[in-house]
């Protein structure tokens, strides 16, 4: 044993001074916030192992790649994105996750709008086992356990049933979730109050993590936008979490305007000492379904039979019409609204207005949505009811995160980070590139806890990416929401490279991420 001693220490020696990856040249955002710096980047095996002068330090590398006139940065973590919801059950070019990969993107969650899973070790080992094509992270959906606990009903919880749902989420965070996601806006969620919410939610506490929220109202359809707001803040912090306002907006006319006060509340409880952020796609439309866009919730109660109940009423219908053009109004009327996706039977009118499908048909728009509901043809919305001044105001404030809400039918799932880096940093700007580096990358590994990645730092996992100033861009669009992004020219995910000059190469790299 003695007499391989010395091979051994030779061998220890020139791993030292070698790397499988040297990234030569490029302009490096590390994360931080701060501007580039010209350098060379080595990676070995899953790790960041060297920052510097490559020939300076005599750096030997299996392979060399010419990054000059590239930037260089961490991988971006998608705070909020539907592409790995429902993950267990995707097929082997699902869980590539190559619309993300393109973008940049090395790290998504699982789980915002409360439809995370609870149990988060058996879905997670199983993934990973398959093979992912990004890294996941979980938050438990308050969703989920509220939807397995108490289906469909709008009465209030009993203690019983908050008992069930607090074990729930005590069973996702220990399993390792980073968090806890909730959708407030959308049923069974809506009918729970904020006590309810509070008393289950709070089950995460002892965790420590994120309280995301999208909120109970964006707009003006309930409480509306600053009482939310409010309710989002005081949830996380009764709660013990940080607070994370989900795809943060102002929706529709009637809040136009308001992102300095929304960003004001913020301020202000950080002020106390509890942390608030939150996360943002650089979209005019946001992405929902029919019924959740228009019909009210007290329709919704009880599931599907109920609400087919209720339109059959004469008397309730016409309540509903009435509160269903209301909340069209709110979006800015039935030219705003896109139809999307959906099953077979909404084929027909994918890609076109709901005025454009109720001019067709000859009757007015909101009954035609009913009429779609009613028939089982509840596709999902792209809707136009955000300004750009708001865009730019959530942008501009240093705790706003990127993200994308990406889900399918929308432009967002294909093109978010690089029009945001195309629209918002190079042909405006609204931003610089280090700030949005930093939104994308580091910031959100520091708010939700991810060790050791969204750094470019020695030691950290070699999730790093390069694109091209020059030439990123997206390529969906609301008609064509499924095209690839171009200008990323190198994605590496744990030291492997998913994305090689500019084409996926298919591999699977990603670990499902666990909270320690």
């Amino acid at each position: 044993m003695y007499s391989l001693l010395p091979l051994l220490l030779a061998l220890v020696a020139a791993r030292a001074d070698s790397v499988d990856i040297l990234i030569k040249g490029g302009a490096v955002y590390d994360g931080s916030g701060k501007p580039a710096v010209v350098t060379d980047v080595g990676l070995r095996g899953d790790r960041i192992v060297f920052i510097g002068d490559a020939a300076k330090a005599k750096l030997k590398a299996g392979q060399v790649i010419d990054a000059k006139g590239l930037i260089v940065a961490p991988g971006f973590i998608n705070p909020h994105s539907h592409s790995m919801e429902g993950v267990e059950r995707f097929n082997d070019e699902r869980r590539k996750n190559i619309p993300e990969l393109m973008q940049g993107i090395t790290t998504v969650t699982n789980g915002p709008d409360g439809r995370g899973p609870y149990d988060v070790a058996r879905i997670q080992g199983e993934t990973e086992k398959k093979g992912l094509g990004t890294n996941t992270f979980a938050l438990v959906g308050f969703g989920t356990v509220k939807s397995k606990v108490t289906g469909s009903s709008s009465a209030p919880a009993t203690i019983a049933q908050v008992d069930s749902m607090r074990k729930l989420i005590d069973k996702g965070m220990r399993e390792g979730a980073f968090g806890v996601g909730a959708g407030l806006f959308y049923a069974p969620q809506s009918y729970a109050s904020t006590e309810e919410a509070i008393a289950v939610i709070s089950a995460a506490k002892p965790y420590g993590g994120i309280y995301d929220s999208h909120q109970r109202d964006e707009s003006s359809y309930t409480i509306g936008l600053m009482n939310s707001t409010r309710e989002a803040i005081r949830i996380g912090r009764e709660s013990g979490l940080v607070t994370n306002i989900g795809h943060v907006k102002a929706l529709g006319v009637d809040v136009w305007g308001y992102a300095d006060s929304v960003l004001r509340l913020m301020r202000q409880e950080r002020a106390t000492g509890h942390m608030v952020v939150a996360d943002q796609y650089p979209w005019t439309a946001s992405g929902t379904g029919l019924s959740a866009a228009l019909l009210p919730r007290w329709v919704q109660a009880g599931g599907r039979d109920s609400m087919l109940a209720r339109i059959a009423d004469p008397a309730l219908k016409t309540k509903m019409l009435a509160e269903m053009r209301d909340n069209l109004r709110r979006r800015g009327g039935d030219s705003t609204l896109r139809l999307i996706n959906g099953g077979e039977n909404a084929k027909p009118y994918i890609g076109r207005t709901l005025k454009q499908v109720a001019a067709e048909k000859g009757t007015p728009a909101v009954e035609t949505a009913l009429e779609l509901i009613r028939t089982g043809v509840d596709m999902g919305v792209a809707s136009f009811n955000m300004t750009e001044a708001d865009i730019e105001t959530f942008m501009k404030d240093p705790y706003v995160m990127t993200s994308s809400d990406g889900s399918g039918g929308h432009p967002r799932l294909y093109g978010t980070y690089p029009r945001k880096i195309r629209r918002y940093v190079l042909d405006k700007p609204v931003i610089t590139m280090q700030r949005m580096v930093q939104s994308s990358s580091a910031q959100v590994a520091d708010v939700y806890g991810l060790t050791e990645r969204g750094w470019l730092k020695t030691g950290y996992f070699a999730d790093v990416i390069i694109f091209d100033p020059k030439t990123i861009r997206e390529l969906a669009t609301y008609e064509e929401p499924e095209k690839l992004s171009v200008g990323m020219r190198w994605v590496f995910v744990n030291g492997k490279a998913a994305v090689a000059d500019g084409q996926p190469t298919g591999v699977m790299a990603g670990k499902a991420l666990r909270k320690r």
